[in-house]
């Protein structure tokens, strides 16, 4: 029941985020964007409801999603980053928790690349050696100590629940179902200007 209900709090978490994207292009009075946006949002939301009463699904169905994800944010911050994805083909036989990369993505989006003026990095990469597989998240925004810095009050007041949802998720995933999940986070390139951050979600 913990499990579900932990679950259930990511949805609403990712579709109010994904609302405010289609709010500014209506504060704009542009009306074709956000009906195009709002028919991508709608495939979106299908997709995520199919998957809510699910505990598993395939990387190949996770890495479809969340490239829908992307091209809706990608239009939303127009011009602050870029993004590459591997081809979902090929990994229907590796399972991990709907909606469980999303989260990572959007802290990369929201609290490192929108910072940046230009040349914004996003890369999302699969390695598959031996039965375990490492999906990777990379960013080359303002790292995350900068980004805590730039925080406002009422940024730090509202303390958002996605990240330690997820979080939570796995770990009563690893107890409940005998999964071996892990999370690594670091800063990507600690020499640079923008230190970026690099999320490594492992599973066996």
């Amino acid at each position: 029941l913990l499990l579900r209900n932990l679950q259930t709090r990511m949805n609403p978490h990712f579709i109010f985020n994904s609302l405010n994207s289609i709010n500014n292009y209506i504060a704009r009075q542009d009306e074709r964007s956000a009906n195009r946006y709002l028919g991508r949002f709608a495939k979106l939301m299908r997709n995520v409801l199919d998957q809510s009463g699910k505990d598993f699904v395939s990387l190949t169905e996770e890495l479809e999603q969340l490239s829908l994800y992307l091209e809706l944010e990608k239009e939303r911050f127009t011009g602050k980053f870029d993004y590459e994805l591997p081809s979902a083909a090929g990994y229907e036989d590796v399972r991990l928790p709907p909606m469980i990369l999303q989260p990572f993505v959007e802290n990369a989006i929201w609290h490192g690349l929108r910072y940046r003026e230009q040349g914004g990095q996003l890369t999302v990469a699969v390695e598959q050696t031996k039965g375990k597989v490492m999906v990777s998240i990379t960013d080359n925004g303002i790292g995350r100590t900068r980004s805590a810095d730039l925080k406002t009050k009422n940024q730090l007041n509202h303390k958002s629940t996605g990240l330690e949802t997820t979080l939570q998720r796995l770990e009563l995933i690893n107890a409940h179902y005998d999964e071996g999940f892990s999370v690594q986070i670091s800063d990507a390139f600690p020499e640079a200007e923008h230190v970026g951050t690099c999320v490594e979600i492992g599973m066996q």
